[in-house]
């Protein structure tokens, strides 16, 4: 039995999980993660601070090892070291752009900004544009549409 292994207890079968190689995952993923980074961290220093930090966060191998694809993981954990790192360094309160439009439109790319690259919650941007949960899902959907053609 190669990938699986009877338990001596009860008899159920468990999966081996092979153990994680971060170095591997940098190769495959490093520059995914790096232009994640750079989206919200524009300073390559941090940005590459982020990154290490990225490719050595104690769940990366816990994710690597879940259903979920191991791109999806990188770009979660690239996300939140970056947003971390930029609460951080303070400039996060400094350079936030407040979540309205001067002329009340709203675009699908606007949205998305506030959203990922920012990190401002559905709900903080609801209550700024008065825009619904929903309306702000599809606009995110329409970007990501757009921006797959391009």
């Amino acid at each position: 039995m190669n990938e699986l292994e009877r338990s001596a207890g009860n008899g159920a079968f468990r999966q081996h999980r092979k153990p994680v190689d971060q170095r591997a995952l940098y190769d495959r993923f490093g520059a995914l993660a790096y232009g994640i980074i750079l989206q919200i961290l524009p300073q390559s220093a941090l940005a590459q601070k982020a990154l290490m930090e990225v490719f050595s966060a104690d769940n990366l191998p816990a994710f690597a090892n879940s259903p979920v694809n191991p791109a999806i993981a990188v770009i979660r954990i690239a996300r939140a070291k970056a947003l971390e790192l930029k609460d951080k360094s303070k400039e996060r309160e400094a350079a936030r752009p407040e979540p309205f439009s001067v002329n009340n439109s709203y675009s699908p790319e606007y949205i998305f900004d506030l959203s990922f690259r920012q990190g401002y919650s559905f709900e903080t941007i609801s209550e700024q544009s008065g825009l619904s949960r929903p309306e702000l899902v599809k606009a995110i959907r329409d970007f990501i549409h757009v921006f797959r053609r391009s």
